[in-house]
């Protein structure tokens, strides 16, 4: 179980793990995911979308990265909601949001950009207890 464990996190640079001697130390992506509570899971997801954008990634690009992450995974989409995640998204997003609204990364990047652009037009009951 912990072979297993350390070859996965070696995979996904967390960690390195030399097979032959059975030493383990930590990589500074690992200290960081780990300090920040980031899932071995959501750094291989940002691993692979990251190899998919290039070498010189937008910020459109890196926040569609972070809004992947399996911690957003509980972010629901409510069929209530879609008009005014869509009104939101034209409205207080300057960046692309390259996934549609109707899944959770994509309402996950419609709400950070929100927040961060300070929009308090945020009128549904049920988007404000999400932001």
């Amino acid at each position: 179980l912990i072979t297993e464990a350390a070859v996965a996190l070696d995979r996904n640079r967390m960690i390195r793990y030399d097979v032959s001697s059975g030493n383990l130390s930590v990589t500074d992506l690992g200290r960081v995911a780990s300090h920040y509570y980031i899932r071995s899971e959501s750094v291989a997801t940002f691993h692979e979308l990251l190899e998919q954008v290039g070498r010189y990634p937008s910020d459109a690009d890196l926040l569609h990265v972070l809004c992947h992450a399996g911690e957003f995974e509980n972010v629901r989409v409510r069929g209530d909601e879609l008009t005014e995640v869509d009104e939101l998204r034209k409205r207080d997003c300057p960046l692309e949001v390259k996934a549609p609204v109707e899944e959770f990364s994509g309402k996950t990047c419609v709400l950070l950009q929100a927040y961060i652009s300070r929009s308090t037009r945020v009128k549904s009951f049920t988007l404000i207890s999400d932001t």
